[in-house]
């Protein structure tokens, strides 16, 4: 997966979660469904699990509820 490809979904990630808390299976379908051909379920659980949330973009609430941090935000603002 190339370094832009690897923002797109970060991006569609990020701005789910920055419209509320959202629950992970609503968050992968919406995700995998953004029309995007690499967005598959498990490149969507590397930028979650390897990425956002070790580099704290994305913070678990509850067990399998999201929500993006402020620093989230800002990489949000970046990618956009």
């Amino acid at each position: 997966m190339r370094d832009q490809e690897k923002d797109q979904l970060r991006r569609a990630i990020l701005e789910l979660l920055a419209k509320g808390c959202c629950g992970f299976t609503d968050l992968e379908k919406r995700t995998v469904a953004s029309c995007m051909a690499f967005a598959t379920s498990n490149t969507f659980k590397r930028q979650l699990y390897g990425y956002l949330v070790p580099c704290g973009y994305v913070e678990r609430v509850l067990r399998g509820t999201y929500r993006v941090t402020e620093k989230g935000r800002k990489l949000l603002a970046v990618l956009s």
